[in-house]
């Protein structure tokens, strides 16, 4: 009886291997990101702008967006393998800290901000021909990171504003800037901040002992004063998080301040984020972007390229992606340092 007993367990332990393997490979999570193409959203799905209602504008403009998994199960892991168009890499040392809920909360962020960030720039731009048109902001510090030896870690949220802190001699700092020189004295001092119901919370943060820092990264962002603006504008909800639309989030603004119409009747797309000053900044997952566009029909696909000569420079990337794929990129990818550059490119088309 007890060897029959015994080949028992033995038949179920078999029948149950497969079983969890599989589970394994669903639920065990490993330290990489798998990226993949996504797809293209047209920036008036996101942003309406309450100004030339009757214009007609005949074409469209698109930001690109990707799909990326961070810390994806084996199972995951193995498709993006075999993927032709995925690609593979060891999760960010910026980022293996953060659990995947928190880098989405610093995503999103940066799609927050870079939507202001869009729209500032836009309407400044649209002001030096219409003068009706109305942008005030205001200066806000924002938590944009945080490490685990932070105290009141989770007190803390990504998007709270920085008010003040009470340096050395009691002195009141209220600026990045300020912060280093006046917390020399001690190891712990008052931080103030306001969270995103508008209440504000004083607690302690102390230096840790290793790296002598607090642990938390601010970062300092221009908000648009929505009472002053002019003409107004809705925001929709939006599930893309990042800060990679910026530019052609400025270039669809400006599109609809202005009388002419730039985008010419043709499915416009691109990559690249926004500064205060317009200038465009680096983006990640050029391939996956680049692939996205191509597979989307899109006519024109903007591209940043601030140094050719750098080895990471975006469009030398993306000109390697289009030899690679076989897409061809002239008359099609266009690289851009600055908005300027995208309008000028758009104002100067000549399609007849």
């Amino acid at each position: 009886m007890k060897e029959l007993t015994n080949h028992y367990k033995k038949f179920i332990l078999v029948l149950l291997l497969p079983y969890l393997f599989f589970l394994f490979l669903l639920t065990v999570q490993i330290p990489f990101s798998v990226y993949a193409p996504g797809g293209i959203s047209e920036v008036e799905d996101l942003i309406q702008i309450d100004y030339n209602q009757d214009k007609e504008i005949s074409g469209t403009i698109s930001t690109t967006y990707i799909m990326a998994v961070n810390r994806p199960t084996y199972f995951l892991f193995i498709l993006g393998t075999f993927s032709p168009y995925a690609s593979i890499a060891v999760l960010p040392t910026s980022l293996t800290g953060y659990t995947n809920e928190e880098i989405a909360q610093i995503s999103y962020l940066d799609k927050e901000t870079s939507v202001d960030a869009s729209i500032i720039v836009a309407y400044q731009k649209a002001q030096e021909s219409n003068s009706m048109i109305n942008i005030d902001y205001y200066v806000k510090i924002l938590v944009f990171g945080k490490a685990e030896y932070l105290d009141h870690y989770d007190d803390i949220a990504f998007g709270d504003e920085f008010v003040q802190l009470v340096g050395d001699d009691e002195t009141v700092v209220t600026t990045i800037e300020d912060i280093a020189t006046y917390t020399t004295e001690s190891d712990s001092y008052d931080w103030t901040f306001l969270n995103a119901d508008g209440e504000e919370y004083t607690i302690t943060l102390s230096k840790d002992e290793e790296y002598d820092k607090f642990g938390i990264t601010l970062k300092t962002y221009y908000i648009v004063d929505d009472e002053t603006i002019f003409p107004t504008y809705t925001l929709n909800s939006s599930n893309i998080g990042g800060p990679s639309g910026g530019l052609l989030q400025t270039l669809a603004i400006y599109n609809h301040l202005v009388d002419e119409d730039l985008t010419h009747g043709l499915k416009i797309a691109g990559t690249g984020t926004i500064q205060y000053d317009g200038s465009v900044g680096y983006i990640g997952g050029v391939e996956q972007k680049v692939i996205t566009a191509y597979l989307n029909h899109v006519d024109l696909f903007f591209m940043p390229s601030l140094d050719p000569d750098y080895a990471y420079d975006n469009y030398q990337q993306a000109l390697a992606v289009c030899e690679q794929y076989g897409i061809e990129a002239d008359g099609w990818l266009i690289p851009v340092s600055t908005f300027d550059e995208a309008i000028n490119y758009l104002e100067g088309l000549d399609l007849s």
